[in-house]
């Protein structure tokens, strides 16, 4: 994956927790800022090696994009989900 997309990908990621954080409700909220922790240190961790990969590109870009969709509609459960998914498609 280029870096750029990367990068934008996850400032989208980022971007969606910190509005579930912000908007959800308690018990969506605990996670919602764990996943914002996840995504801030992928962020911080971006120039290391390896950091670019998951395990299917397209599907991470749409994810980040659909998180942030659905955050901005404040459909925050749907948003959390997305999270998820793209957590799981990124390889350590």
């Amino acid at each position: 994956m280029e870096r750029a997309d990367y990068e934008s990908a996850l400032a989208q990621l980022t971007g969606t927790a910190e509005l579930v954080a912000a908007g959800a409700d308690e018990d969506a909220r605990a996670q919602a800022f764990e996943m914002l922790a996840f995504f801030r240190l992928r962020q911080a961790r971006v120039g290391e090696s390896g950091a670019l990969v998951t395990s299917n590109d397209a599907l991470f870009r749409d994810t980040a994009i659909a998180a942030l969709t659905m955050a901005g509609r404040k459909e925050f459960l749907a948003a959390a989900a997305l999270l998820e998914q793209a957590r799981g498609l990124m390889r350590h």
